[in-house]
């Protein structure tokens, strides 16, 4: 089951967030560029990047970030909100402060919600689950996938299954340093037919039989992924389609690249690849494609 219709947020204040690099390996710090220099490469990598999906027949329901926030993700609203194929909501508690304020009635409206549950109160606990940055979604199956780290918490997990009716498959999952994976969405994606995963990330041979059991009874094939090319945010990627029922995988440009000739073969059976350059976003974001794409069902 995939989205045609997404929430996407235009950048006003788009940074290197200090208040979420400690658990984002994938995010750079340092710039000699200034930030209305960064902001300015981003608005432009946002803007093509929403007309390559509007051109291909993808809606989206498009906001701009409320100015004087100080919320420099706010570009990544896949984290705060997920909606449900039955119309239900989810709100999540985020762990950094500064991302917490990025939550808005103006898009929780426009969902149009069956009913709205709302977990953020969890995060005065120091629990946290970042939406579709923690959870993978297979909806036909009912299951959510998830890694641990800072930003998904275990307690949380089952919080959100018996609330939702989802099963939860959680794993461990650590880029070529050791560092714990920040969000699920980095490292692997799923569609109906293919799940695109780091399989060197997931040291537990246990977590890992499990995992590769699981894609084998819902009938997903494996592209295993390097942790190079998890670096270039191969992980990032979303299966959609557009209003007529054709499907596409969306990433940016750089992991298109990164893909091996035989693995965009594969990917391009189930839906052809768009993409587009979004290196600003990535590079002082820590996020790609995938984080810029609230589905809305």
């Amino acid at each position: 089951m995939n989205a045609s219709t997404i929430v996407m947020v235009r950048p006003l204040s788009f940074c290197s967030n200090p208040e979420t690099s400690g658990s984002n390996s994938f995010q750079n710090t340092s710039s000699v560029e200034s930030q209305s220099e960064i902001v300015a490469r981003a608005q432009l990598e946002f803007d093509r990047f929403q007309n390559v999906l509007t051109d291909h027949g993808i809606k989206i329901l498009k906001f701009e970030e409320l100015a004087g926030q100080n919320t420099p993700d706010a570009l990544f609203p896949n984290n705060w909100f997920c909606k449900l194929p039955d119309g239900r909501v989810f709100l999540f508690p985020m762990f950094a402060p500064n991302r917490r304020r990025e939550f808005r009635q103006d898009v929780i409206d426009a969902l149009e919600a069956k009913e709205v549950i709302d977990l953020r109160s969890y995060g005065e606990r120091g629990l946290y689950l970042e939406g579709t940055g923690s959870l993978i979604f297979d909806h036909d199956f009912k299951i959510a996938y998830a890694c641990l780290a800072p930003r998904t918490s275990p307690e949380l997990l089952t919080v959100f299954s018996e609330q939702s009716g989802y099963r939860i498959v959680s794993f461990e999952s650590v880029d070529k340093n050791g560092q714990q994976i920040y969000h699920t969405n980095v490292m692997m994606a799923l569609g109906k037919k293919n799940v695109i995963i780091n399989i060197e990330s997931i040291r537990n041979p246990s977590e890992l039989a499990l995992l590769t059991k699981t894609f084998a009874e819902t009938g997903k094939a494996i592209v295993d992924i390097t942790h190079e090319q998890m670096e270039n945010f191969d992980g990032n990627m979303l299966l959609l389609q557009n209003q007529n029922g054709v499907k596409f995988w969306i990433c940016s440009t750089r992991a298109h690249d990164s893909l091996k000739t035989e693995q965009r073969e594969q990917l391009s059976q189930e839906g052809k690849i768009l993409h587009a350059s979004l290196n600003t976003i990535e590079t002082y974001g820590g996020g790609g494609a995938r984080c810029l794409m609230g589905e809305v069902f």
